[in-house]
């Protein structure tokens, strides 16, 4: 369910690889040396794990991975351990089926630690029998050990529709972001409020539609999310995007527009898939980016903050696992990209992770 350039690849038809040599944009980071592995997944098998998500685990060097384990159907993974995945663990949460309800599968996307120390809340999407495969948003708040709270997410639809696809994907501060449709419109973002149990619908200004994949807490009521959009002018698939956001008035401001290289020209897909704080008052972000002449993979980018405030000017690297021919970037921290790979000599799809210097 979750975006990524395997799906890219299939609506552009261009071939997905990134190269890692340099642009004439001023703008574009030099290529530095980015350290490449594989990550070590559930049963110590990578290739049916699939990283979705990363936060650091508070007053510790360990963090928090989310991913699906997909051997037969979709389960629900959360890793706790050093980000090289060796020596960690990785856990199965999967939704409960209950009276009347069986759940087929769980997709888990964001972690964040829980209220308590050695708790998480993490959120995704699960699918049930009784709904046909469409997805159904969730929040899990507890321990790692599957003992916890589980709830479903489903926003109000606002044009009077049934909602379906519901995907929560990150969740920090008390909010969550994700993104639904309804039965008359796509590409519909929300964002929830844990402890109101409200929500309310991200909407940008002339676009028709929208992703929220990304949320970083700034501190307070302040937040800024990330991932993408389209509006009726644009030559393109998506644009990505930064906005902040205050929890207190439940208002949006900052909009800003990145499109890969800085070149909106020739971008034909530029997407956010991940927050972090840079740890000099701007982001770090992982990216899903596309040319119109046919270059498209992964990229690592930045954002500094100006002085007043608004967003910087974004620096692009590229990521580009050593013999891939398709890669996404699903999630940052801090200068590592976490996502998934499939090599050139076959269609397998592999976990990575991208360390930057």
């Amino acid at each position: 369910m979750k975006k990524n350039l395997l799906l890219i690849s299939l609506i552009t038809g261009v071939t997905v690889a990134c190269g890692s040599g340099g642009s004439s944009n001023n703008s574009v980071a030099p290529v530095p040396t980015v350290q490449y592995s594989t990550i070590h997944g559930y049963n110590d098998e990578s290739a049916p794990t699939l990283v979705t998500g990363i936060r650091g685990v508070n007053g510790s060097s360990y963090v928090y991975i989310s991913g699906v384990y997909s051997a037969t159907t979709n389960s629900g993974l959360l890793y706790v351990g050093p980000i090289s995945t060796n020596g960690g663990t990785w856990h199965l949460l999967n939704y409960p089926s209950s009276a009347g309800v069986t759940v087929s599968s769980t997709s888990l996307y964001g972690p964040n630690n829980g209220d308590t120390s050695g708790t998480v809340q993490i959120v995704g999407n699960y699918t049930t029998v009784e709904s046909g495969g469409a997805a159904l948003g969730l929040l899990y708040q507890g321990a790692v050990d599957e003992s916890g709270t589980w709830s479903t997410l489903l926003p109000p639809s606002p044009d009077g529709s049934s909602v379906i696809n519901t995907i929560a994907h990150s969740t920090m501060g008390g909010l969550v972001v994700g993104n639904y449709d309804t039965r008359l419109a796509t590409g519909k973002a929300f964002i929830y409020n844990i402890a109101t149990n409200s929500y309310i619908n991200l909407t940008k200004p002339g676009a028709v539609s929208i992703t929220a994949y990304g949320i970083w807490h700034n501190g307070d009521t302040r937040y800024t999310i990330a991932g993408g959009y389209s509006d009726a002018n644009a030559r393109g698939l998506t644009t990505a995007y930064l906005v902040d956001w205050d929890s207190a008035t439940n208002t949006a401001s900052h909009w800003s527009s990145f499109n890969y290289l800085n070149e909106p020209a020739n971008s034909i897909v530029s997407h956010f898939e991940g927050i972090t704080t840079d740890g000099n008052g701007g982001y770090n972000l992982a990216a899903d980016v596309a040319l119109a002449s046919g270059m498209a993979g992964a990229a690592f980018v930045n954002v500094p903050r100006n002085a007043d405030e608004t967003f910087g000017t974004a620096s692009w690297t590229n990521i580009a696992y050593p013999g891939a021919s398709v890669i996404s970037a699903n999630t940052v921290y801090q200068k590592n990209i976490l996502g998934v790979y499939v090599p050139s000599e076959n269609t397998t799809v592999y976990p990575y992770l991208a360390t930057l210097p």
